[in-house]
């Protein structure tokens, strides 16, 4: 299954041309993958009980239940970054290529990246479901769920933008392209696949993007508060007009009888 939209990028694009957060993402993934198969070549099967050297790597940063529980934090985020092969690699990275730099655009770069682990933790912690009923389940490891965050959030931006989903003939719009993707993740339960990460990250693309207005609206109107508070500090007091100084100072003689009368 691939990918072409041709209003975001063509094939024949340079990679120049990849929004700054998208690009490190893909760098970042593409280095832990490289650093794994360094490991397996360095350390051979001398790690983890006969493991190979890569699998180091994978036992630290890849998610799981069990982990989560037993304090392991982080894994929640950094499972994003790794990988089980280079396919996997392969079809993650392409699918960002595709369709991340419109949605940091729309976002901002600084939003972006929030997003994305949002939707990658998320979708991490959405396995958290099965494991309360009684299915323990796999570790994890992939920026899938992130990325179909990236896709939602894409659908929501541009729901009519028309998109080639290979081997279709026939172009699909981006509304329809959340549709098939929700069947096929439906299709894979049982499998290998962590169709609750899947899952867990649309949800949350969709939440993010539904809820965006409402943020951004409370963030401008707190700034807005903000902004008068320290103008009406610094703002300097504006002199009194003559009729103001006139009834001033006529209060003050009235008082200031009034004290005369009393000695």
């Amino acid at each position: 299954m691939s990918w072409s939209a041709g209003r975001i990028f063509r094939f024949g694009d340079s990679f120049a041309g990849v929004t700054f957060a998208v690009r490190a993402l893909i760098l970042t993934c593409s280095a832990l993958f490289a650093a794994q198969l360094v490991l397996d070549v360095v350390l051979g099967d001398k790690s983890l009980g006969g493991a190979p050297g890569g699998a180091l790597i994978l036992e630290t940063l890849a998610y799981s239940n069990t982990h989560l529980v037993s304090g392991w934090v982080w894994t929640p985020l950094t499972y994003i970054f790794l990988h089980g092969s280079l396919w996997h690699l392969f079809m993650n990275m392409l699918q960002l290529y595709f369709f991340g730099p419109e949605v940091e655009r729309s976002l901002g770069t600084r939003q972006f990246l929030r997003f994305f682990f949002i939707c990658g933790a998320l979708g991490a912690l959405a396995n958290l479901v099965p494991y309360a009923l009684g299915q323990p389940g796999l570790p994890v490891v992939g920026a899938s769920g992130a990325i179909l965050g990236v896709i939602v959030a894409f659908a929501v931006i541009d729901p009519d933008r028309e998109l080639f989903l290979l081997p279709l003939p026939f172009p699909i719009t981006a509304r329809a392209l959340i549709i098939v993707l929700v069947l096929l993740n439906l299709l894979s339960t049982g499998g290998q696949v962590s169709v609750a990460t899947h899952f867990g990250g649309m949800i949350a693309g969709f939440g993010y993007m539904k809820l965006r207005p409402l943020i951004l609206r409370s963030a401008w109107e707190r700034r807005g508060r903000r902004a008068r508070k320290a103008q009406n500090r610094t703002a300097p007091k504006e002199p009194e007009s003559q009729d103001e100084k006139k009834l001033a100072d006529a209060i003050d003689n009235i008082f200031k009888f009034q004290d005369k009368e009393k000695h």
